[in-house]
């Protein structure tokens, strides 16, 4: 079963491999499309309400008077 769907399958890769030049699709010469066809771009904004405080948390690390690693957390909200 396997074999047969094998089979199938690499005598329809040769035969589309094998088509004739003029059954490809034709490319135009111009890589810029004509000034006809060029639409006006549209900018859409998007405004976002944002509703309440925004909190950060600032981390600060210093050295205590052992050496240790003192951290201080402070909420910041704006």
């Amino acid at each position: 079963m396997r074999a047969i769907v094998l089979g199938i399958a690499a005598a329809l890769a040769t035969g589309l491999s094998l088509a004739p030049a003029s059954a490809m699709p034709v490319v135009s010469g111009h890589a810029v499309a004509p000034a006809a066809s060029i639409e006006q771009a549209q900018y859409v904004t998007r405004r976002v309400v944002r509703r309440g405080p925004r909190c950060t948390v600032q981390v600060t690390r210093t050295r205590g008077p052992f050496g240790r690693v003192v951290v201080r957390k402070v909420r910041r909200c704006f």
